[in-house]
């Protein structure tokens, strides 16, 4: 729907009726919150046990699934006509007995709906943090190599790198009547980078020199390059060598898992 919206709002002639109204406003959250917030959560349930070793409550997920996405149409699908009869978009009000009163009442209705739904999936994440982190490696019965790893991964994620015979590996493998992925070569020592904050500072001194460039303050500006400039130095002058992780350790991490 909010391809097909987009369509008629490229179109001059009707834009011109469309344009600056609430009917902008439908299309555009009929984009970010169905195509990609949906998604966002959609990744959140199917990775959350990947990431953390533990697996969100499926019943409120449920919940969460329902009143989310009712409460999404109810609040962006009315403003379609809302806007076609003149409500104007970035005004909190409008003109009383004008026919606008009916509308934005069911959207005011499902924006709440979509603040349970996000309430209850807050309250399920917590639920789940209490939880011991018991994932199995493949909760899924999944097709792609992050699934052959424990849950959470090891630091190093994949012991040995595995024989990738084709799109969605693990499922090749599993056709083939095998648990696990055919390694492609012998356990040996993997390279560890050592940890540092300097990526982080580097980071910070990025956002402060883009907000100096937004709001046109030459000194912050300047600051922010400066830190990112030293940060780039030190990670270059300073020869890091990192550690490895022998294959002795690799195999008693292995027997304890």
């Amino acid at each position: 729907m909010g391809g097909v919206t987009g369509v008629m709002l490229a179109v001059p002639a009707a834009d011109f009726q469309y344009h600056d109204t609430y009917f902008v406003v439908a299309h555009f959250h009929y984009v970010i919150v169905g195509g990609l917030v949906l998604a966002l959560f959609a990744a959140s349930y199917y990775w959350w046990p990947k990431m953390f070793g533990r697996i969100l409550n499926e019943t409120l997920g449920k919940i969460h699934f329902w009143t989310f996405f009712i409460g999404f149409h109810l609040t962006f699908f009315p403003q379609h006509f809302l806007g076609l009869m003149g409500m104007p978009r970035r005004v909190f009000t409008y003109q009383p007995g004008v026919g606008l009163e009916q509308g934005n009442f069911i959207s005011t209705i499902g924006a709440i709906l979509m603040g349970i739904g996000t309430i209850v999936f807050l309250i399920n994440i917590i639920a789940t943090v209490a939880k011991p982190a018991t994932a199995p490696a493949d909760p899924w019965n999944a097709r792609t190599l992050e699934w052959t790893i424990p849950s959470p991964p090891p630091e190093y994620n994949f012991k040995q790198t595995p024989l990738v015979r084709g799109l969605d590996a693990f499922w090749k493998e599993k056709m083939a009547g095998n648990k696990e992925m055919t390694p492609a070569e012998p356990v040996g020592s993997i390279h560890m980078p050592s940890p540092s904050i300097l990526p982080l500072v580097m980071s910070i001194g990025f956002f402060i020199a883009g907000y100096g460039f937004m709001y046109h303050h030459l000194v912050v500006s300047i600051v922010g390059l400066g830190i990112v400039l030293v940060c780039m130095f030190l990670r270059s002058a300073f020869d890091d060598h990192g550690w490895h992780i022998e294959p002795e350790e690799l195999n008693d991490k292995g027997a304890k898992a």
